[in-house]
């Protein structure tokens, strides 16, 4: 088998790639009304090679609703400053975190629906366009969707 070609069915992602997000980025926190809520820190870099650091945070509602997806985020991680040396952020005068924490692809689904959305993505560490930023949102939500179905 190539190791890049996923052996979980309905993941893009290689089980190896999906144990290191969710062992090494992956924040769970339970809520009382059965939720979820994720954080996960993606750590990119822009064009130039400079690190970028964001946070993607997602609550989903309990499994007797479905797991929804109730609200999406991402922005840079406090305290560090990479986001400020993309191409689009110098271009936009930093609207793009803005437009980029507006994409919220999902929102209001069940969390299961990200096996099979499959939006055009480009794996760029930066958040430039918007493929590259679809392709973050669908790591983070598979990555999510692995760690709460591990026998999935």
């Amino acid at each position: 088998m190539n190791p890049t070609t996923p052996s979980v069915p309905g993941y893009t992602m290689t089980p190896s790639a999906l144990e290191r997000w969710r062992d090494g980025c992956l924040t769970l926190t339970p809520q009382a009304d059965g939720g979820v809520d994720a954080s996960l820190e993606f750590e990119g870099a822009t064009c130039s090679g400079i690190p970028l650091t964001m946070v993607y945070r997602v609550s989903l509602g309990s499994v007797g609703e479905g797991r929804p997806i109730r609200t999406m985020e991402c922005a840079p991680l406090p305290g560090t400053d990479g986001h400020e040396r993309m191409c689009s952020y110098m271009h936009t005068s930093g609207r793009i975190l803005q437009i980029a924490n507006d994409e919220k692809p999902l929102l209001g689904q069940p969390l299961e629906a990200v096996m099979s959305w499959r939006p055009k993505t480009y794996s760029a560490g930066c958040l430039c366009a918007m493929p590259s930023r679809d392709h973050k949102w669908s790591s983070v939500l598979q990555t999510i969707h692995f760690a709460l179905n591990p026998t999935a």
